[in-house]
């Protein structure tokens, strides 16, 4: 995708001199830079309001990547609801004139004919829609689709897969937003956002995908949607307006797609563990602060005054070292150094402060005041939280094992894939997915005698499955209500059937 201009400037000349046109003329000729190092360095120089990797792989890819035979869609400004596909039929050219602000160009054979935009399913609409100047198109099998409906004006869509609607129809109005009215760009909660691409928990996978799709159409959220809670809320926002911190491909989203998945796979920042700090000015009595502790059950509070300096904090600990060293204590004499970390930082490598203070205080995302405490009670509900589903899993799956051993080899390995059946010897060979395989034979549930109704406990297996599944993909999100429901309720029935020894 290349747009003729911001307002549309350039797609006149475009498409009558069959042309693909993009501007930054203060670099020169482009091809003179042998790398994207070489020119990174001189869009920086050039134009140090930009995010120079996001206008680095725009131009690279422009000049690079782009070969003949591809495909180019230009959407218009000047005719709009409609689209301009062409193919591409010439390498980068500079053309280089008095005043003009336009000068890099790709020879393009422009078809005849436009098409309807809003003949576009939404996911290539919403990426035909990008705020980027070039992008590439190459997700949900954008390059046959596109090429179907150049030549029918139908799009086709993905083959065998429903149509995706919802999370393009978001990007579509995100993008509108941004353009219309970049200061007040759209917001919605990490939720929602997740519950658009049809998922519920931040996977790697999953954080892949949604940062791509949303680099694809030139944004991002602010703040990231891996930091807070779910109920976090997130601005759709342009990429240009965020800080660039890597080279990343912008162009076509997977590289800081990859890189932003592989660097919150595994790691559970504590701006995940949202705990509200509560506070109290220093000129607070401390008899009203132990009755504040007290009555809200907390371990400690901080201590910062109105115009948001830290003194420190309170902790029952100092309070009691307090009593000791003076019969009428005050605030001060109670207060105790507070270590204040940031809220991306990692929680692995905080444990050990946690454990020893028994809390840190938690910087805000803009790092100018203190907005949040994690303390050891955060760190084992979240130990709770992640580990308890592993654990009443594990329950069931040694209940069903134990079952299972009235089974002979044979029916063992009909439970399980032909080139895996050499390795099935006894029940300690299945993998919970096995179970429901092995039980649905009519035959082999009659062995058991379960007095349970067959299709409910096959339903149950099968969704237990697909959250132990999930489990084995770090998330920062912990299960939904309907999947420990299914947890439970499969416990419940093996309770009757099939109890703890």
């Amino acid at each position: 995708m290349v747009r003729g201009g911001q307002d549309g400037e350039v797609e006149s000349r475009a498409l009558k001199e069959g042309l693909a046109i993009i501007g930054w003329s203060g670099l020169g000729d482009l091809g003179a830079y042998a790398t994207k190092d070489q020119l990174r360095a001189a869009v920086a120089g050039a134009y140090p309001e930009s995010p120079p990797g996001n206008v680095t792989s725009q131009l690279w890819g422009f000049t690079r990547e782009m070969e003949s035979g591809d495909l180019v869609v230009m959407p218009l400004k000047t005719e709009p609801g409609k689209i301009a596909i062409g193919r591409v039929i010439g390498h980068y050219e500079y053309r280089s004139g008095e005043g003009d602000e336009f000068p890099h160009v790709r020879a393009v054979q422009w078809f005849p004919e436009r098409r309807l935009r809003g003949a576009l399913k939404s996911d290539l609409r919403a990426s035909i829609g990008s705020l980027l100047t070039v992008s590439r198109l190459r997700r949900h099998e954008a390059p046959s689709r596109i090429a179907h409906f150049a030549e029918t004006g139908v799009d086709a869509g993905i083959e065998g897969e429903p149509e995706i609607t919802d999370a393009g129809q978001l990007l579509e109005e995100a993008v509108r937003r941004a353009e219309v009215n970049p200061n007040n760009p759209m917001s919605l909660t990490i939720r929602n956002l997740l519950a658009h691409w049809g998922v519920w928990r931040r996977t790697a996978a999953a954080i892949e995908m949604i940062s791509g799709e949303l680099a694809d159409v030139g944004l991002t959220t602010r703040p990231y949607f891996t930091e807070g809670s779910v109920d976090t809320e997130v601005a759709l926002v342009p990429l240009e307006n965020e800080s660039d911190e890597s080279d990343a491909s912008v162009a076509d989203g997977e590289a800081i797609s990859e890189a932003a998945a592989k660097e919150t796979s595994g790691k559970l920042r504590l701006g995940s563990l949202p705990s509200k700090l509560v506070l109290v000015p220093p000129g607070t009595t401390l008899t009203a602060v132990r009755t504040l502790m007290l009555r809200k059950g907390f371990s400690q509070l901080a201590v910062i005054d109105d115009d948001g300096t830290l003194h420190g904090a309170v902790t029952w600990e100092s309070i009691g070292k307090a009593y000791i060293a003076s019969d009428d204590p005050t605030l001060a004499d109670a207060m105790t150094p507070a270590n204040v970390v940031d809220h991306d930082a990692n929680v692995l490598d905080l444990i050990e402060y946690i454990r020893r203070d028994g809390f840190v205080l938690v910087r805000s995302s803009d790092r100018k005041s203190v907005t949040g405490i994690v303390t050891a009670a955060d760190l084992t509900g979240q130990f709770g939280q992640h580990a308890k589903p592993f654990l009443l899993i594990e329950n069931a799956e040694g209940r069903l094992r134990r079952a299972a051993e009235v089974f002979s080899a044979q029916d063992l390995r009909a439970a399980v894939p032909k080139h895996q059946q050499a390795k099935v010897h006894s029940p300690n060979d299945l993998t919970f997915g096995n179970y429901r395989y092995l039980l649905e034979d009519p035959a082999r549930w009659q062995t058991l005698g379960w007095k349970i109704d067959h299709s409910t406990l096959l339903s149950l297996l099968e969704k237990v499955g697909q959250v132990r599944n999930a489990l084995m993909h770090f998330s920062l999100d912990a299960l939904s209500k309907e999947q420990y429901e299914a947890i439970n309720e499969l416990l419940i029935l093996l309770d009757a059937v099939a109890p703890e020894r």
